[in-house]
């Protein structure tokens, strides 16, 4: 068990900057939790910028190895292989009039977003308590390959909003 007084010191010296991003996440987060109507850009801007997060994540942890980028890669392509048939989330429905998806609230993006948030906190902590980790090759390709299934998560869903939804594009644009 981690002494009460080592989590203090890293609290301490986290980054006040970091506990605005924390904030940022929370309400993010938050607004997912309500319905929404969200035009096919917005689809597609959201996962690239937590992909963009992932992507430098590893970088900065671990520089630009190739095998760090390929277990991130291959984290990515996991879960969008594995999540890309999943109505996820139900629910979503496509108005061809105003060219919006209706997306249902959900708790899930806040735990997708903490997720990622917490991953680079944790990553952050323990590279600077340890910084050799950051030449522990098994170390480099577990971080790297999770941040890139946290990255595949939100283009999995992404692509399942566009998909499902989009089915209703199809069916109106043929009658």
């Amino acid at each position: 068990m981690i002494p009460f007084s080592m989590l203090q010191q890293v609290v301490d010296h986290t980054p006040v900057y970091v506990w605005g991003l924390l904030m940022f996440c929370l309400v993010m987060g938050v607004k997912q939790s309500q319905d929404q109507q969200l035009s096919r850009q917005r689809l597609l801007i959201v996962p690239a910028i937590w992909t963009a997060f992932g992507l430098w994540g590893v970088a900065s942890a671990f520089g630009l190895q190739a095998q760090n980028l390929a277990a991130w890669a291959l984290g990515l392509g996991l879960v969008i292989a594995t999540l890309r048939q999943t109505p996820w989330p139900r629910g979503v429905s496509f108005d061809r009039r105003s060219g919006l998806f209706h997306v249902p609230g959900s708790w899930g993006p806040m735990v997708m977003i903490m997720a990622i948030f917490m991953a680079k906190y944790l990553v952050g902590a323990s590279l600077a308590m340890l910084p050799q980790l950051a030449q522990a090759t098994a170390f480099g390709l577990a971080v790297s390959a999770l941040y890139g299934a946290l990255s595949g998560l939100f283009i999995a869903r992404s692509l399942s909003i566009l998909r499902h939804g989009g089915g209703a594009v199809a069916r109106l644009s043929a009658a």
